[in-house]
């Protein structure tokens, strides 16, 4: 086996990747590694991430969020400070709107704003166990929808799709099989962490050139 050159399968953060191309990029390495993670990972229930600093600001977001349904008001403002806080750190670190992380993050915070009005504030058990589900399990479901939007994807909608991308299992992505920098940390709220690749596609290039369209970036 020929070892792979670094700058083969690391890119800068922000850079948009065709699942397709990974193989490519990556060759017969990666896929050997990734056979190997998928194995270990797939009776992997429980996604605890402390050494992911994005984890803990979920953690802390999820938190204040259910402090704030027990009876303390202030603890939404505090979540929605600390979500807009987000939002703005990565689109200044990807200087790009179409970024998954900052499309993630945005959308995360128009849901609290909008949850944030007085009369439907109940509504903010949604995000609460959402977030929680992301911390614990590893399910971002908000990723998995934004997933679906026509510049997320390079693949039409279909039933296949739509399972996969709301029924798959997360697989966290460790930084030898992640497609991005060390310095965009590994995260859970990609597309290419939380929905499974399409099988033909797969079958043709050693089971791993994945359909979606990576904007690569932690949770």
């Amino acid at each position: 086996m020929t070892k792979n050159n670094s700058s083969d399968d690391i890119s800068s953060c922000g850079k948009t990747h065709s699942f397709s191309e990974i193989p490519r990029k990556s060759g017969t390495g990666f896929a050997s590694r990734t056979g190997k993670h998928d194995e270990t990972t797939a009776r992997r229930w429980l996604f605890i991430m402390p050494q992911v600093w994005t984890w803990w600001v979920w953690l802390v977001t999820a938190c204040l969020l259910l402090v704030g349904l027990m009876g303390m008001p202030e603890a939404f403002l505090a979540a929605l400070l600390l979500s807009i806080a987000q939002s703005v750190l990565f689109f200044a670190r990807e200087r790009a709107l179409r970024a998954f992380p900052v499309q993630l993050r945005l959308a995360y915070t128009l849901l609290l704003i909008i949850c944030f009005f007085l009369p439907i504030r109940w509504l903010f058990w949604l995000p609460a166990v959402g977030t929680f589900a992301l911390v614990i399990f590893g399910y971002c479901l908000m990723a998995r929808m934004l997933s679906l939007l026509p510049w997320n994807r390079t693949e039409p909608i279909t039933a296949d799709l739509v399972r996969r991308t709301f029924l798959s299992r997360p697989r966290p992505l460790d930084r030898a099989d992640s497609v991005s920098s060390a310095s965009c940390g590994v995260g859970l709220c990609s597309i290419e962490a939380q929905v499974e690749p399409g099988t033909s596609q797969g079958r043709n290039n050693s089971g791993r050139s994945l359909k979606h369209r990576v904007l690569t970036g932690p949770a």
